[in-house]
């Protein structure tokens, strides 16, 4: 049981590295293609992290959940980003 758990809480670090990535880009106006790196780096993370999950689903339902997993993805690096953007403007 304890891999499991560290295993999730692994998992949850990295999602929120990412996040906090995005963040950076945002906040050190980081060049466009860096931050769309960093969202490609997130969705393949994604992918390989609940791979074991994901090739259990077939047909729509891997199709609906991957679609809406991606878009909460990319709201998340998106807010992160923006929070990013408007944090530099504040201590500036």
């Amino acid at each position: 049981m304890s891999t499991r758990r560290l295993d999730d809480f692994t998992v949850a670090a990295c999602d929120g590295g990412f996040a906090i990535a995005a963040f950076g880009c945002g906040l050190f106006d980081a060049p466009l293609w860096l931050t769309g790196l960093v969202a490609f780096a997130m969705l393949a993370y994604w992918s390989w992290s609940r791979r074991r999950v994901l090739n259990r689903l077939h047909g729509a339902i891997w199709a609906s959940q991957t679609a809406l997993a991606v878009s909460v993805i990319i709201a998340i690096l998106a807010g992160s980003y923006w929070l990013g953007l408007n944090a530099k403007d504040l201590i500036t």
